[in-house]
């Protein structure tokens, strides 16, 4: 399951700072990439969030944490509907409901969707 810690430390600058100096001391650590862009993505940088993952994916391919993020923080920017599908295929992989929901509620904000694919996304969001 994510762990949200920066949520518990209320403030987010502070939490991606100390995320950005975690990354200093072990830039191989696939999973401080995906905390750093899920604290972009609460702040709203999508894009930021989205470089994040790609860095993160680097050293951890296959972690489906990061390749649902990766997907919904592309989707979220440019509105793919390649993007939503692979997150709404990964979803049930994703440990945390909670996590997931996020995810899909991000990506269902990008810009100019399908509809319908939206709709399936929010029925993946639901099972």
């Amino acid at each position: 399951a994510r762990a949200v810690t920066w949520r518990v430390m209320g403030d987010l600058e502070q939490a991606a700072a100390a995320f950005e100096c975690a990354l200093l001391l072990d830039p191989a650590n696939w999973s401080l990439y995906l905390d750093l862009a899920d604290v972009r993505a609460e702040q709203g940088d999508f894009a930021a969030a989205a470089r994040l993952v790609e860095q993160g994916l680097e050293h951890e391919p296959h972690e489906v944490a990061l390749r649902a993020a990766g997907a919904a923080y592309r989707t979220r920017v440019s509105g793919s509907p390649e993007d939503l599908t692979a997150l709404i295929a990964l979803a049930p992989e994703l440990a945390s409901t909670t996590y997931r929901n996020l995810l899909i509620d991000y990506a269902c904000a990008g810009p100019k969707l399908p509809q319908r694919l939206v709709a399936k996304a929010h029925r993946a969001r639901k099972s």
